[in-house]
C-alpha cells in the first residue's frame, strides 16, 4: 500500500488533523500534508516522529515503514531476505563515521538494492 494512503489512514483512525498531527510530531504542516498528497517521500527520521506522535501498535509500525521497502524485497523468502539484510549491513559500515545526507543515504540504498538484485539474476543465469 502507499505511504500517503497508509498514512492518512493512520492518521484519521486518532481523530488528528493534519495540522495536530503536525504539532504532535513536531513536524511542520505541509511536511506531514506533502506525503499524505504523495508529493514528497518522507524519510525514516520523520517516519519514527509521526509514528510516535500517533503511538503506533507494532503491527501499524511495520504497516508504515513497510511502504518504504521496495516491492522486490517484499517478496524475498527467508533465506533470501537475511542474505539481502546481511549485504546491506556490510555496505553501510563503509559510511558508519560519513556525514552523508539522508538524499545520499537513499540513493546508496537504491543502487545497493539494484545489485544485489542483479547479481541474484546473474546466479539464476549461471545455474
Amino acid at each position: 500500500m502507499e505511504l500517503k494512503v497508509v498514512l492518512k489512514k493512520l492518521r484519521e483512525s486518532r481523530n488528528l488533523t493534519i495540522k495536530q498531527l503536525a504539532e504532535k510530531s513536531g513536524l511542520g504542516n505541509g511536511t506531514v500534508g506533502d506525503i499524505e498528497r504523495g508529493s514528497n517521500g518522507a524519510r525514516i527520521t520523520t517516519l519514527k516522529k509521526i509514528a510516535e506522535a500517533l503511538e503506533l501498535t507494532k503491527q501499524e509500525k511495520e504497516e508504515l515503514f513497510s511502504c518504504l521497502i521496495p516491492d522486490e524485497v517484499a517478496r524475498l523468502n527467508k533465506r533470501e531476505k537475511k542474505q539481502y539484510d546481511d549485504f546491506l549491513n556490510e555496505a553501510t559500515l563503509y559510511f558508519k563515521d560519513e556525514k552523508i545526507s539522508e538524499e545520499d543515504k537513499k540513493k546508496v540504498l537504491d543502487t545497493l538494492t539494484e545489485l544485489f538484485f542483479e547479481a541474484k539474476q546473474l546466479r539464476k543465469i549461471k545455474k
